[in-house]
This record gives structure tokens, C-alpha cells and sequence, in this order.
């Protein structure tokens, strides 16, 4: 499984885009396997829940202050937006 495939998968998520393989594919940089893009995307649509979690960003001792502050609200985010789609589910 491609994980920045996912990675990308779950920002758009979080930040309530759609998640469609075009919107994936302008996220990532470099060459794409698009047959494992389009598995993945249409494997989130059908059940959101079983892809794995988004790699955790490593904490890099350079980071700044803000940076790190940054990065945490991105996982709060992540973590709301995984949430709510759990919530509906169970309604």
C-alpha cells in the first residue's frame, strides 16, 4: 500500500474536501501508480474506516515552536474529521 497515497487521502478528509483521485493525484508529487490510487480512493468511499491512519509526522528536534503547533492542530483536524465520519456512520 502506497502510505502517501493515504497520507493525502485523510488531509483531504480532514480538511472536508472531496476526496476523488484527481484531487489525490494533484497532492502528490512524482509518478503516481494510478491503479493503487484508484483502489485506495474508491476503498475510502466505501468504507472510510479501513484504511490505515495516516503515517504519524515525525517530530524532527529542528522543528520550531510553530511548526510543531502546526502539525498538531493538522492532526487535531484529522482526528475531528475521522470523528464526525464515525459519528454518521453510527446514526
Amino acid at each position: 500500500m502506497s502510505q502517501p497515497i493515504v497520507d493525502v487521502i485523510h488531509r483531504l478528509a480532514a480538511e472536508g474536501k472531496a476526496v476523488t483521485t484527481a484531487t489525490v493525484r494533484a497532492r502528490l508529487s512524482g509518478p503516481v501508480n494510478m491503479a493503487e490510487l484508484i483502489s485506495l480512493v474508491n476503498r475510502y468511499r466505501s468504507a472510510p474506516e479501513s484504511l490505515p491512519a495516516a503515517a504519524p509526522a515525525e517530530p524532527s528536534s529542528e522543528q520550531s515552536p510553530e511548526q510543531r503547533l502546526l502539525a498538531l492542530e493538522e492532526k487535531v483536524r484529522m482526528l475531528e474529521a475521522r470523528l464526525a465520519r464515525l459519528e454518521e456512520s453510527a446514526v
